[in-house]
């Protein structure tokens, strides 16, 4: 199975650099989102399954006004957050 070419907050930003304790906490907040949906995409039991569809729907949601929103996220760390969600095969 080809993995999607993707580029994660960490490889994005480099060598840590001096940031805001708020943007280390959602890089994590992303990764573990994009963690979610890589490993329970095909998950079969019902655990896995709801995890993927957790973080699926964190990915989808179309709110800016939560400061950990997906959305807010991406504007924050300057990501293309259509292009995030082409690219995990999440679109709706």
């Amino acid at each position: 199975m080809k993995q999607p070419d993707l580029i994660l907050p960490s490889q994005h930003y480099g060598p840590r650099r001096k940031q805001a304790p708020e943007q280390r906490l959602m890089i994590a907040v992303l990764q573990d989102a994009l963690d979610c949906v890589e490993k329970y995409r095909f998950a079969t039991g019902k655990h896995g399954r709801q995890f993927f569809r957790e973080a699926r729907r964190w990915f989808l949601a179309d709110e800016a006004d939560w400061p950990y929103s997906f959305e807010c996220i991406c504007g924050v760390l300057d990501l293309d957050a259509n292009a995030v969600r082409q690219r995990l095969r999440v679109v709706p």
